[in-house]
């Protein structure tokens, strides 16, 4: 997996691509970007199934390294073993992309004291 850019080298969102996880350094990539991404991701399971939410953890220094996400019809945070899984999907919108932290101090920014 390389990093997304459009041709003129702009960034470009996850929105809509899936990446199957076929080796364990693919998938801590993707893992990783999925960390990053403030929306909601599908995870296709190895066992047929998928569970659509937003990932807000992941442990990976451990035997069994793992996810949590927030379902969208769940309260408790669903855990999924990185062994598990065999695709990831971007499938929520992007809530921060073309958003950078220096726009947001822009916007709010309080004007000086004259």
């Amino acid at each position: 997996m390389s990093d997304q850019h459009s041709s003129d080298n702009q960034p470009t969102s996850l929105e809509g691509h899936r990446f199957q996880a076929d080796s364990e350094a693919a998938l801590r990539e993707i893992i990783g970007r999925v960390c990053d991404y403030r929306g909601d991701v599908t995870i296709f399971l190895k066992t047929g199934e998928c569970v659509n939410g937003y990932v807000f953890d992941r442990q990976e220094g451990i035997p069994l390294p793992y996810i949590k996400m927030y379902l969208a019809n769940k309260t408790d945070p669903f855990i999924v073993k990185y062994q598990d899984i065999s695709e990831i999907e971007f499938s929520g919108e992007d809530t921060a992309f073309g958003r950078s932290w220096e726009d947001w101090a822009k916007k709010w920014q309080k004007p000086s004291p004259a």
